[in-house]
């Protein structure tokens, strides 16, 4: 295409409208066509002058909007980029927090059954340790030496008094004897 030239979507740029607008004024303002080697509709930058005039922008305007539209629409690009990238960090990290909140409680449920077991442990290891204690008082005599001294003072009271006692006992029986004996010698002279 050569210079004095453009194609249909240039010339509407050119004519700042649409194509579809160009296409209707090709008709309604008789804008002169002519077919280029590939046989695709290219417009004289004459004829674009003669009908637009004044309102006519330039190639070079045209290749600037079109560059700064480029750049803009790589700017948008990149800002939705970061839009989108900066949603899914976020995401990411709502989820990062969801996990990290579902772990902390599963891991204080742990801490709080394994609390519960070592409470039970122990009130298990004082009742057997309580219950060792009650046997090792069962098989061994764990008093004090005053407290054995005086239980055995009192075991050898008691068999003095038992002895006392059944000495007492021999001789009221010896005195019962005697004076049965002594009755009956006299019962016997005397006839009573």
């Amino acid at each position: 295409m050569s210079s004095n030239k453009v194609s249909v979507s240039v010339a509407a740029k050119m004519a700042g409208v649409s194509r579809a607008t160009f296409y209707r004024h090709i008709d309604e303002k008789s804008i002169s066509t002519e077919q280029d080697d590939k046989g695709n509709k290219v417009i004289d930058v004459a004829e674009l002058v003669r009908v637009y005039g004044n309102q006519l922008k330039t190639l070079e305007d045209v290749e600037k909007a079109e560059k700064a539209k480029k750049q803009k629409g790589e700017t948008r690009q990149d800002s939705e980029n970061v839009s989108t990238e900066l949603e899914l960090m976020r995401e990411k990290l709502k989820n990062l927090e969801t996990e990290r909140e579902r772990e902390r409680k599963q891991l204080s449920d742990q801490i709080g059954d394994l609390r519960s077991r070592l409470e039970k442990t122990e009130e298990q290891r004082i009742k057997a340790e309580e219950q060792k204690d009650r046997l090792t008082l069962m098989l061994t005599d764990q008093r004090s030496d005053k407290e054995k001294i005086e239980e055995k003072e009192k075991s050898q009271e008691k068999k003095f008094s038992d002895l006392e006692a059944t000495i007492q006992e021999l001789k009221s029986q010896q005195e019962k004897l005697l004076n049965n004996e002594k009755k009956g010698f006299f019962a016997r002279l005397f006839g009573t």
